[in-house]
């Protein structure tokens, strides 16, 4: 798949791209799609259970992976693979006023920065200064259809894509609502 550049950022910065297609909604009917050592497909699915709860299923390849308990429609429970932690933990503060971290299952905490020359669009940062991701909104024609996003990254690890996708969407909600 072509990877189309930001124009701040040097292209050999990402091995791989996958795209954002469905609804431009982070919470429902966003698919994320594409390839990087092998197929990706992610979608975000919510359904209302009552009038103050709601559930957003994550899946991958059409089998639940992850799921977001949301109470009163704010933040509740997250749920990825059989562990569960609180959904604040994935948007914990930042080391800015524009960074919202959070811890991965392999120990180390990543870090959502939102980029200063277009405030929908984030960088994924492992340690201080190692930017390992770079969300962008970008409506273009791509070979699986209309996409309103890319997610570049240079790391090749199915959970850490999880939890960088999970927290990547609480980010964008939470930016979105505010």
């Amino acid at each position: 798949m072509k990877i189309i550049p930001h124009p701040k950022f040097p292209m050999a910065s990402f091995s791989f791209e996958i795209y954002f297609t469905g609804r431009d909604d982070p919470r429902d009917g966003c698919i994320v799609i594409g390839e990087d050592t092998k197929p990706v497909f992610f979608e975000f699915e919510t359904q209302y259970l009552s009038p103050s709860t709601a559930r957003t299923t994550i899946s991958s390849n059409r089998n639940p992976v992850a799921a977001f308990d949301w109470l009163n429609d704010g933040l509740g429970v997250a749920t990825i693979g059989d562990r569960e932690i609180p959904m604040a933990h994935l948007v914990q503060p930042g080391s800015s006023a524009a960074a919202r971290r959070f811890p991965s299952a392999d120990g180390r905490h990543y870090e959502w920065r939102k980029c200063h020359d277009d405030p929908r669009s984030y960088e994924l940062f492992a340690a201080p200064n190692t930017r390992i991701a770079m969300f962008q909104k970008l409506t273009q024609a791509t070979p699986i259809g209309p996409s309103h996003a890319t997610l570049q990254y240079s790391f090749s690890h199915d959970l850490l894509l999880l939890e960088a996708l999970l927290a990547l969407n609480l980010n964008r909600w939470l930016d979105w609502t505010a």
